[in-house]
This record gives structure tokens, sequence and C-alpha cells, in this order.
């Protein structure tokens, strides 16, 4: 058995954000981004995870440097960011080179969505009414085009359930109670949209 260190090789990818891969329940763990038609998922480093510019949302034209390993056992080309930064898409570039992008252009506001615990405990404890009132809500307000509900396995805080979390805003709320959602969402989404 070999003692090899794995050769990292620095890369640079200009792509569009497709969309986050959360894990452990509100942590961003990968970046999925589309580059010249293929998709990648590109790892973020612990460091990264808190502090990601909130300009960068789905739908977002981003450029990404770091670092890739080829993974021996598998043979999987293993991508690790070291920045991110909002750009233009190349074919833009090479239109207007002269002209600097404007974030609000090129990046649409940060894709809203409600992160749902459906583990047992949490439904138990109605998470099922509660989600059911906040797609009625959103329908209710026209926001179910521009407001995703999605549920997620544990978001670490079964003991207080029903959970959830309002993203991009990161804001957690636990105890929910159905008759309480359409004051969040007022305070989240419609008076956000005004």
């Amino acid at each position: 058995m070999s003692n090899c260190k794995p050769e990292y090789t620095p890369f640079n990818a200009v792509g569009q954000l497709l969309d986050f891969v959360i894990k452990d329940g509100d942590k961003i763990k990968y970046l999925r981004i589309n580059v010249s038609e293929r998709e990648y998922w590109i790892k973020l480093p612990k460091e990264m995870r808190q502090g990601l510019d909130p300009l960068i949302a789905p739908g977002c034209w981003i450029e990404v440097n770091g670092n890739s390993k080829l993974c021996a056992k598998t043979g999987k080309l293993k991508l690790k960011a070291e920045t991110i930064r909002p750009t233009v898409p190349l074919s833009d570039r090479e239109s207007y080179p002269q002209q600097q992008p404007t974030q609000t252009s090129k990046c649409r506001k940060p894709a809203a969505s409600i992160l749902v615990c459906q583990k047992s405990d949490c439904w138990k404890k109605g998470g099922k009414d509660m989600c059911q009132a906040i797609e009625s809500c959103l329908k209710d307000n026209g926001l179910e085009d521009q407001v995703q509900v999605k549920r997620t396995g544990c978001l670490k805080r079964c003991s207080k359930g029903p959970n959830m979390i309002i993203l991009p805003d990161k804001a957690n709320y636990t105890r929910v109670k159905p008759q309480e959602i359409p004051v969040l969402l007022e305070k989240h989404f419609v008076a956000a949209k005004d």
C-alpha cells in the first residue's frame, strides 16, 4: 500500500450557480455549479460556510478558485473552493469588455426557502400542521412560486419542535404554531416584497 500524498492542482471555474447542497440542517457544504453545460459540486471549506457573500445565490454567475485532486479510489475529481466571487458570464464579458458588472443585474435576489424538519419528533409535535399552514399561507399570498418549502432531516432542535429555518435570512424558529405562520411569512417575504 502506497503512502503517496495526493497532488493538488489549482483550478479556476466561471459558471452559473445552480444550488447549494445543505447538510446537517442548515450548513452549506457544496456549491452546485454549471460550467460549459456540465455540473460540478465544489466543496466549501468550513471557514467559508458562514461568511458566504449574500449576493451569491442560485442563478448568479460566480468565479471560483481553489484546488482539485483526483481520488485514487474512485477516480473522481474533488474540487475545494478557496475564493468565490460574483461575476458575469464569459459571453457578456466579450460583448462589453469596458463595462463593470453590476451585482443586481446579474444576481437575482437570494432564493427564498423554508426548511422544515420532518423527523418524527417534530412531526408529532405539530410539524405536519405547520408545514400545511406554510404551504397554504404561501399560496394565499401568491408566493408559492417564489418561496420553496423543503422538508429536511433533523435540524438539531427536536426537543423544541416543530422547527423551521427561513432562508436566506437564516432565521431559526422553534415551537412554531400554525397560527403564527402568517405573521412570520409577512415579516420575511411579504414585507420584503413591497
